[in-house]
């Protein structure tokens, strides 16, 4: 009598195969819908970043045939920017040509190799080299700084074009020199930085690569 009664509440094996095909349907919808969903994100997403990460590896692979892979001392690379720690750099008290020699060549190559590329070059409106003068709440001091700070970046420009003239020859109007006033409690006073300024062109091509998505 018991087997005769659980048979009653088994399901035949074709009902069992129907439902579990029906639930298998069913979650690859689920799961469909949900890739549609990620993907209409995504997409958008990787049309913003690809123009400068295409740039970015650009000027990562330069500055790794330059400098290696290797962490160097004295020497940070972010996106956009090189950081470059002011005692490795010419400061007036030394000659341009014994301070800072090797770091200056290579990064003079690295913007020679950046420069001389049409399609790198394209991307580059300014290559801006900044020294960073610590703020005091002395006014008056801080106006009195500021000029030798500026003329030390004018100093390290000039070092950069000694050290490979072609970049002043060729490329001169892409480099300026200027100080930028920082909070003296941190540590960015001691860098001086190399920032490589994008032109409006990436900003253009990501608006150009999201319009399908607006259509």
């Amino acid at each position: 009598m018991k087997t005769e009664t659980i048979k009653k509440f088994i399901l035949p094996p074709g009902p069992i195969l129907s439902l579990t095909l029906i639930g298998l349907l069913l979650l690859s919808a689920v799961l469909y819908y949900r890739a549609v969903k990620i993907q209409r994100f995504l997409e958008p997403a990787l049309a913003i970043s690809e123009p400068r990460l295409r740039f970015t590896q650009s000027m990562n692979n330069l500055l790794s045939q330059e400098f290696g892979t290797m962490k160097i001392d004295g020497i940070r690379f972010k996106t956009g920017s090189i950081y470059v720690e002011q005692s490795l750099l010419p400061d007036g008290a030394r000659s341009e040509k014994d301070a800072g020699t090797e770091i200056l060549k290579k990064l003079s190559h690295v913007f020679l190799a950046a420069l001389s590329d049409p399609d790198i070059r394209n991307n580059i409106s300014l290559i801006l080299v900044s020294t960073r003068q610590p703020l005091s709440p002395d006014t008056a001091l801080n106006k009195e700084m500021r000029t030798p700070m500026q003329e030390r970046s004018l100093l390290i420009l000039n070092s950069l074009y000694s050290a490979e003239p072609q970049l002043e020859k060729n490329f001169g109007m892409y480099f300026a020199a200027t100080t930028v006033s920082v909070n003296s409690a941190g540590r960015e006073p001691y860098w001086v930085e190399f920032r490589i300024v994008p032109t409006e062109r990436l900003h253009i091509e990501v608006l150009q690569r999201l319009m399908k998505y607006m259509q």
